[in-house]
């Protein structure tokens, strides 16, 4: 038995208390998704801040964004990514600061950032706990806000060019949807290899993309490609494409790399499966976050060759809007969601 007296006792639980809220906050607020479908539905709810395990980082997180897959996922039109996800936190995109590390790579304070598997979300929360092999030291000339927006875009831009498209130096890239995140993203890469670049885009955003590296704009709504274009990668950002739309503008040993195919059901992801199997200048490019390749993105950054632009700043309360906003469209560049 103890010899404390209670009131011993008592001060001595308190001060337990004490010990554990100063080690980390106990609560995060999140933006819960409430339901899958059409019209975007997120509600702010205070909830316990996420275990942390050997390996792992927790992040007091500063800044995500929403991307198009983000509004896949959320109407449940990406079949692997959406199952389940109902009153759950969704959301790639992250930066900020090291709270707590159980991992031999990072302390507490670094500056982060990364991106989340996208079937795992999490991003749309104050705090979140990641595998330390997800994310890197964040880029020394951005903000939280903007590098809160770059790591899916970047590394889907990145992993399209060069990991799956084979880029080489001065060869002829077509990029459709080239004034959208991973469009503008995958532009600035390209340049960076001194491509010759035609990029695909409404006419009003042609001035945009002639700032950020297009040689040639095509207004897709009104204009054609040029019968006798050839190009050695095109890279479909937009999803809008088939194979059979474009292959007859490659060049010989070209390859058409998209983000999309059809993933909108079962029946679709096979038939994407087989046309990548048996068609073999036709490649599908699935973004996979990991610091290896978030390590690059930081080196074009820091270099200035990869520069974020943002069209649009929410904050986490105001998510639902956000989401309206990116299903409507006609903007440029990215919509950025503050958490700080």
């Amino acid at each position: 038995m103890s010899n404390m007296r209670p009131s011993q006792q008592s001060v001595k639980h308190k001060c337990l208390i004490c010990m554990l809220l100063t080690d980390s906050t106990i609560t995060m607020k999140a933006a819960v998704l409430e339901r899958i479908g059409a019209s975007p539905k997120f509600k702010i709810k205070e909830l316990p801040s996420p275990a942390i395990k050997s390996g792992q980082v927790r992040i007091r997180n500063y800044a995500s964004s929403v991307s198009p897959v983000d509004t896949m996922i959320r109407q449940g039109k990406a079949v692997l990514a959406s199952a389940g996800l109902s009153n759950q936190i969704i959301g790639s995109d992250f930066s900020g600061r090291v709270i707590a590390s159980k991992s031999r790579l990072f302390k507490e304070g670094d500056e982060v950032y990364g991106m989340r598997p996208i079937i795992k979300g999490g991003a749309y929360a104050e705090e979140l706990v990641i595998d330390d092999d997800l994310v890197v030291l964040k880029p020394t000339n951005l903000t939280f806000l903007e590098a809160g927006v770059i790591p899916l875009v970047g590394l889907t831009a990145y992993q399209a060019l060069f990991k799956v498209g084979r880029l080489q130096a001065k060869e002829n890239v077509l990029i459709t949807g080239c004034t959208g995140g991973v469009g503008a993203a995958a532009v600035q890469l390209a340049q960076s290899m001194n491509a010759h670049i035609s990029g695909l885009c409404s006419e009003n955003h042609r001035a945009y993309a002639n700032a950020i590296g297009c040689d040639v704009v095509i207004d897709y709504k009104n204009q054609q490609i040029p019968s006798g274009a050839r190009f050695d990668l095109i890279f479909d950002a937009a999803g809008m494409y088939t194979y059979s739309d474009l292959k007859h503008h490659l060049a010989e040993h070209g390859l058409f790399v998209t983000t999309r195919g059809e993933t909108n059901n079962i029946k679709g992801i096979v038939k994407t499966a087989v046309d990548v199997v048996f068609e073999p200048n036709m490649k599908f490019v699935f973004v996979k976050p990991n610091a290896e390749d978030l390590l690059a993105l930081k080196g074009f950054i820091e270099r200035g060759q990869l520069k974020p632009h943002i069209a649009h700043t929410f904050s986490l309360e105001q998510l639902t809007e956000a989401h309206r906003l990116m299903k409507k469209g006609g903007f440029v560049a990215k919509i950025a969601i503050d958490i700080s």
